[in-house]
């Protein structure tokens, strides 16, 4: 029997704020093919916060323009969909993976570094099979971990369930284990709700909810497997572990069915280690 109650599950759900409404309009119009850049830039410009970040992602290191670019317009036109994408996503989740996290052990930004670096780590494996939507593993990755946000929450509602915690954790529990026993669901199952909540595909949805069981998935399994991939070797790095984070194992359908290879293992860190650093210094994390 679970110890939290799934109404307060529900709860704390509903209270994750949704996408914000230009980005959730940009996201529809983007699906057009028919679409003009100058009718997405008018999309995005209403939400002028959000104008301007898409600007500083767009002229910052982590997607490595040769110029400069100044209006939305021109960045949409340079960057094409499948980086607007991806840019749209992760300025509108920024600050809400950007939070502290003392259930997880997680400093502010840790959650934030981890998230971007699995992103630019799966749409690297998903670019290097030539994938024709890298977007979808970089999103996939981006909020592989977003139930953590809700986990967090309830592992933070009350004290009362601690002692038998600790207890489970000294008889070899993994983290996973003791979230199940805690809510009757792992911080995997809980994001796929929150997916499902935003109305993504269902092949994130996925991906997002069997990251750590990627044998699972049968939508589109690849994805999953990329994120999977992406999220060991972001763990391997020591990217924003908490206390959670050495207690998950490779799975092997992965490394089989995207033929990954140690060589693989070792560009995959560089590329993660590079997208943590760009986007540190564009966002000015600090702990």
């Amino acid at each position: 029997m679970p110890k939290i109650d799934l109404k307060l599950i529900d709860e704390v759900t509903e209270r994750l704020p949704s996408l914000p409404q230009p980005t959730l309009k940009a996201l529809q119009l983007i699906d057009d093919p028919r679409y003009s850049a100058r009718a997405l830039a008018e999309i995005i410009g209403v939400d002028q916060a959000l104008a301007g970040r898409l600007l500083q992602w767009a002229n910052s290191p982590f997607y490595g323009l040769r110029y400069k670019v100044s209006t939305l317009e021109r960045a949409i036109m340079v960057l094409g969909t499948r980086q607007i994408r991806e840019l749209l996503m992760a300025i509108s989740v920024s600050e809400m993976l950007n939070k502290k996290m003392p259930g997880y052990g997680l400093r502010r930004g840790d959650l934030w570094r981890h998230s971007i670096a699995v992103a630019a780590g799966a749409r690297w494996l998903a670019n290097d099979d030539e994938y024709t939507q890298p977007e979808q593993a970089f999103i996939g990755g981006l909020l592989h971990d977003i139930g953590k946000l809700i986990m967090d929450e309830l592992l933070c509602t009350d004290a009362s369930w601690q002692a038998e915690w600790n207890q489970l954790m000294e008889e070899g529990a993994s983290f996973v284990d003791l979230e199940r026993w805690f809510t009757g669901f792992d911080h995997a199952q809980l994001g796929g709700r929150v997916a499902q909540k935003w109305n993504l595909p269902a092949s994130l949805v996925e991906a997002i909810t069997f990251h750590h069981d990627p044998e699972r998935a049968t939508i589109e399994p690849v994805i999953t497997h990329w994120v999977h991939l992406a999220d060991s070797a972001a763990l391997m790095l020591g990217i924003s572990l908490g206390y959670d984070g050495l207690s998950y194992v490779l799975c092997e359908e992965s490394v089989r069915v995207t033929n990954f290879q140690a060589l693989d293992l070792e560009t995959l860190m560089q590329v993660e280690t590079s997208a943590v650093e760009n986007a540190q210094s564009l966002f000015m994390i600090t702990t």
